[in-house]
């Protein structure tokens, strides 16, 4: 899978600007509003036909929206089983209630049962897309923005500029949670430490090579160099797969609720004539 470093901003920016404009208005209940369908449209469109790095913070909001999702979807299954053994005790009272299948519960029993697992699935791949980003935005043409994004992944990573992230995912994160975020800092702030050293040494090295080469190519060999130091965090493909597996059990979990429990606008259409 390829890097997508440079894509069509155009093509890809009204629905991602139409997920902010959501956030901004009212970030408290930005996730209730935005459809599951379009949120998993929104992030699948990041990751293919080539992960686009350059939007992974527009990533990890549409990842906090669906986590979003499946805690509600949790929450859900947890109501349906009270409800569940409630019925069951009380069904000669109501002949016409049906129950669920020993299938169906066995399904909404492992949601409840994953959670705290999928969770950290959940905060495990949030945390790696961020180191991701900051690799990327060492040598990439937006790197002036890498002060900003650090405090948006890391906030209060630079003493005496307190500034709030206005990242989704940073919104509720459990004492251990915050432990894993912490850790990845430390890894991060020595990682740009090496990258700050090895520029240093390197600058008179730059500084010929500018004189030789034209401003791309001294940029390709630099680029080079730089990868050949320091190969990125995480295999994409890797991370991408790990990404499709969240967002294929997220998604399924969705489906076999609404499947279960069925609107009324869903059942007045399945009672119409064919």
């Amino acid at each position: 899978m390829g890097m997508c470093t440079e894509y069509n901003a155009e093509g890809h920016r009204a629905i991602y600007d139409h997920i902010s404009s959501i956030m901004e208005n009212e970030p408290a209940s930005a996730d209730a509003q935005a459809p599951p369908a379009f949120v998993f449209y929104a992030t699948r469109n990041i990751l293919r036909p080539c992960f686009i790095l350059g939007q992974i913070p527009d990533l990890l909001d549409c990842l906090a929206m669906v986590d979003t999702f499946r805690r509600y979807a949790v929450k859900a299954s947890s109501v349906a089983l009270s409800w569940q053994e409630y019925y069951a005790k009380e069904l000669t009272s109501d002949p016409d209630m049906t129950l669920l299948t020993e299938r169906e519960l066995r399904k909404i029993q492992d949601y409840i049962t994953n959670d705290e697992r999928d969770r950290l699935h959940h905060i495990l791949v949030i945390k790696n897309l961020c180191l991701l980003h900051v690799y990327y935005l060492v040598t990439a043409p937006e790197s002036c923005m890498l002060a900003k994004h650090l405090n948006d992944y890391f906030p209060g990573c630079f003493p005496g500029h307190d500034i709030p992230s206005k990242l989704l995912f940073q919104h509720g994160l459990s004492d251990s949670e915050k432990q894993i975020m912490e850790e990845a800092y430390q890894e991060c702030k020595e990682w740009i430490l090496d990258v700050t050293q090895w520029e240093e040494e390197h600058e008179q090295e730059q500084e010929q090579l500018l004189m030789a080469l034209t401003a791309e190519q001294a940029d390709a060999a630099f680029q080079q160099a730089f990868r050949e130091k320091f190969p990125p965090p995480f295999s994409q493909e890797e991370l991408v797969s790990d990404l499709d597996d969240y967002l294929d059990t997220v998604e399924r979990m969705i489906r076999r609720l609404e499947d279960y429990f069925p609107s009324a606008k869903v059942l007045e259409r399945l009672k119409r004539p064919i």
